[in-house]
């Protein structure tokens, strides 16, 4: 099961976008854990930039494992920053499976060589 941890309460953004972005985690947060094969804890970073004109989210999001298969020697973090927060979640979700694909080298694994 994906544990969400939001590690600072996010100012300026509503209930929705926050149910929002948590459900786009625990979609995401499931792929992953089929990916790592254990259960997988994800981190939520979130810093807004709150100029008026120039109003950006930079969002981190950090992946630990709970167990001790081949995800505990590794660690996987991504950052995405956009001027939407949902926008900003997901470009730091894209950003976190392609770390770990290349890091686990996953996308090789279907290849006869």
């Amino acid at each position: 099961m994906v544990e969400i941890i939001f590690k600072k309460e996010i100012e300026g953004i509503t209930y929705d976008e926050k149910d929002s972005c948590n459900s786009l985690l625990i979609e995401h947060g499931g792929r992953i854990e089929r990916k790592l094969g254990e259960d997988i804890s994800i981190e939520v970073y979130v810093k807004n930039y709150g100029k008026i004109k120039t109003n950006e989210y930079e969002v981190n999001l950090r992946v630990l494992c709970s167990g001790k298969k081949s995800c505990s020697k590794h660690f996987f973090e991504a950052k995405g920053i956009e001027r939407d927060f949902r926008s900003a979640v997901l470009s730091a979700l894209k950003k976190l499976d392609v770390e770990i694909e290349h890091k686990l080298h996953l996308s090789d694994q279907g290849r006869k060589g």
